[in-house]
């Protein structure tokens, strides 16, 4: 069974920008992430079942059959054990779904607990059957049984010959780890910057090349680097973003331009974006998007995709959406995806 319900929205690239709201979940909604699935269905990971930090949060994955517009109830990925959050998603060559996440253990009497952190260790599920059913295990990182990490996040690249990336930070710093087998092994970590930066954003520009937007730790803004050797080096960050925008998603359309969305946690809150035509040497901030504007300030983290006709797709969360329609009304927690037009966005001039 699906449930469509279309929501008003309020767009824009600092002008009018033509746009479509669907309702993805209410009570949840965090974190999404989407990925085209090999059965032509939208699929996004997500986490309900708690507040923004709570013991009884747990990763569940929904379906879109229609391109954004309806989407299925909540099949639960992982739900045992204590705080089941922040997910990666990617989906393999063969089809095959893989969600990876941490169970967060650092709860007294169901506060969390600031003070000394047990390590997490990364969990991975897998969907042989387009999100119905999923088999979890922790995530086998050189042959560890045991892998602890702060959080992965973001979306897993497959790449052309099958491989898969990874983006996870720990230590202070962003990181990456790569598999050859569908997600069944990873091998040894390789970093991206250090210093004080975490969820980051990965997009493979082709020909060996790949962009990565990390959120730092100090102002929560987005920086920029740039790797030309596959993965293994990469450049210093250089920052792009304001304060308090983060964490970024970034994706390479068929045109060639790059989108990269994220939320802003600071008045006028919302989702933002910008386009680069460069492969990301320089974005257009000159005519930033402005894709969601009614919501409060726990919200963002967008995740987008591009159809096969062309129009994209971006999810996001927000914790409370002011409605007109068809009474005055706020309510909560809640998932959504704005469709648009890559033809719409900024062009050169």
């Amino acid at each position: 069974m699906y449930y469509r319900r279309p929501l008003h929205n309020l767009s824009g690239v600092y002008r009018p920008l033509p746009t479509q709201r669907f309702l993805m979940m209410t009570m949840g909604g965090f974190w999404p992430v989407i990925q085209n699935l090999h059965n032509g269905h939208l699929g996004v990971v997500t986490r309900d079942g708690d507040f923004h930090i709570g013991e009884r949060g747990r990763l569940v994955f929904v379906y879109s059959p229609d391109g954004g517009e309806s989407w299925s109830h909540a099949a639960v990925i992982s739900g045992e054990g204590s705080d089941n959050r922040n997910p990666a998603f990617g989906v393999t060559s063969s089809g095959t779904l893989l969600v990876s996440f941490i169970a967060q253990v650092n709860y007294t009497d169901g506060v969390y607990d600031t003070g000394d952190r047990v390590p997490t260790p990364l969990y991975l599920a897998r969907s042989d059957d387009h999100g119905q059913t999923w088999t979890t295990e922790l995530a086998r990182v050189e042959g560890r049984d045991e892998f602890p990490v702060s959080s992965p996040y973001g979306k897993m690249l497959t790449r052309a010959d099958g491989g898969i990336m990874m983006h996870y930070y720990a230590d202070g710093g962003s990181h990456l780890i790569t598999s050859s087998d569908d997600g069944r092994t990873w091998g040894r970590p390789a970093a991206i910057a250090g210093g004080g930066y975490n969820e980051t954003g990965l997009c493979d520009l082709g020909e060996g090349r790949f962009l990565a937007v990390l959120r730092d730790d100090r102002e929560g803004a987005l920086s920029v680097s740039r790797s030309t050797d596959d993965a293994v080096t990469w450049s210093e960050p250089v920052r792009l973003t304001e304060a308090r925008e983060h964490p970024g998603d970034v994706i390479k359309l068929a045109d060639g331009r790059l989108l990269l969305t994220f939320g802003r946690r600071t008045t006028p809150c919302g989702v933002f974006g910008l386009v680069s035509h460069d492969d990301g040497a320089s974005w257009d901030t000159n005519h930033r998007l402005f894709l969601v504007a009614d919501v409060g300030r726990d919200l963002g983290y967008p995740s987008n995709i591009q159809r096969q006709d062309g129009a994209i797709v971006t999810v996001y969360y927000a914790d409370q959406l002011v409605l007109s329609e068809p009474r005055a009304a706020t309510i909560g927690i809640h998932g959504a995806a704005v469709i648009y037009r890559a033809e719409d966005l900024p062009v050169m001039r």
